[in-house]
């Protein structure tokens, strides 16, 4: 895999070294690997660990196949996907309802398997949506940019949304739950309001 990046105006300067590991998250034995390997240029100019990247450089990133080898799935049929954004490192797809995100036995077939056969390479899971619902399914297009999109997730620059049809009548016209929500520490699979370990989570009927 070949990368070359813009760095933006509001990022700091920082050394190739701060960069790859604190923002491009690159795990420790990559790291080893593209230094050893002189696989890191800047500006289209080989560089030490310590030098110093400024915004407008174009970094570029060099990974051999041992750097991320390719994870093989099953490929699934292509005219299934519904893509809703793509560019060089991520797609959008809408998931119907009852299809999986992701298969949890080796021969069975789901979204992620179809968006595969639509890329024409393996994509790795962002996050999930159970198989009764529908909705926007984000995935990585290669291992690289998995733990970036990973920890825009978990720091939540990366929101979601849910709508869902109810049957019923509420006592109010408009009410806002904001109770916590966590797992099931009986079915991993599931959630439950925990308003002690959850996490925030917003509902408004």
């Amino acid at each position: 895999m070949h990368f070359t990046i813009t760095i933006p105006q509001g990022l700091p300067e920082m050394t190739v070294k701060e960069l790859l590991e604190e923002h491009f998250l690159i795990p420790r034995k990559i790291r080893h690997f593209l230094r050893i390997k002189k696989h890191v240029f800047v500006n289209q100019k080989a560089i030490n660990w310590q030098s110093i990247i400024h915004p407008h450089d174009k970094i570029t990133l060099i990974f051999d196949e041992e750097d991320y080898p390719e994870k093989s799935i099953l490929i699934g049929k292509a005219n299934l996907v519904e893509e809703l954004y793509q560019d060089e490192h991520i797609i959008i797809v809408n998931k119907p309802e009852g299809m999986k995100t992701h298969a949890n036995e080796p021969a069975e077939l789901a979204l992620l398997n179809h968006v595969s056969a639509y890329v024409g390479s393996t994509c790795y899971v962002v996050h999930r949506l159970d198989k009764e619902t529908s909705g926007a399914v984000l995935f990585a297009k290669n291992p690289f940019i998995l733990p970036i999109l990973n920890r825009l997730l978990e720091n939540k620059e990366i929101s979601r949304e849910y709508w869902a049809l109810v049957q019923g009548v509420f006592q109010k016209k408009r009410q806002i739950y904001t109770d916590k929500i966590g797992r099931d520490r009986h079915d991993r699979r599931k959630r439950l309001v925990d308003n002690k370990n959850g996490q925030y989570a917003e509902t408004q009927v």
